[in-house]
């Protein structure tokens, strides 16, 4: 059975063995310790153990940005990617969610229109030749009376 909760500094060498970028990276070896003293870290488990994870950050113009999702190569295929995301689209907040991913990195590409996410423009320049998509999660939008909008509220 998978859990997802927050990821804390002991779980710091089990996510690195899932996630292979760290693995060879020391900068994002740092940047997730700094991720997980931040609490900006959502960890997935199976059977106790690290099998995936995602960042999200304030750090888009105010707006919640999913940094990135990370899933261990021999548990791909299997969900986690999905419970990931549901946990992230579903989390309390009252900013925008806005996530990025290569144009060649078609398996993100596939999970984010199978979970509703919708393109919101590209970059290009920032790795040359692989322009940088972005996508915006499409939130309902509150009720009027949430909203403080009194020309919608009757008396």
């Amino acid at each position: 059975m998978e859990i997802i909760g927050d990821g804390t500094a002991e779980q710091f060498e089990a996510l690195v063995a899932a996630d292979q970028v760290a693995q060879q990276d020391r900068q994002r070896r740092e940047q997730l310790r700094r991720w997980l003293a931040d609490g900006s870290v959502r960890v997935a488990t199976r059977n106790g153990s690290p099998v995936g994870y995602t960042v999200v950050e304030p750090s888009f113009f105010g707006h919640d940005f999913l940094v990135l999702i990370v899933v261990g190569e021999q548990h791909r295929k299997a969900g986690i990617g999905q419970l990931l995301m549901a946990d992230v689209e579903t989390r309390e907040r009252d900013a925008k969610l806005f996530t990025s991913t290569n144009l060649s990195n078609q398996v993100m590409q596939r999970l984010l229109a199978r979970r509703g996410w919708v393109s919101s423009g590209m970059v290009f320049g920032l790795d040359e030749g692989d322009p940088e998509v972005f996508y915006q999660f499409p939130q309902s939008p509150r009720p009027a009376i949430e909203r403080n909008d009194t020309e919608a509220v009757s008396l």
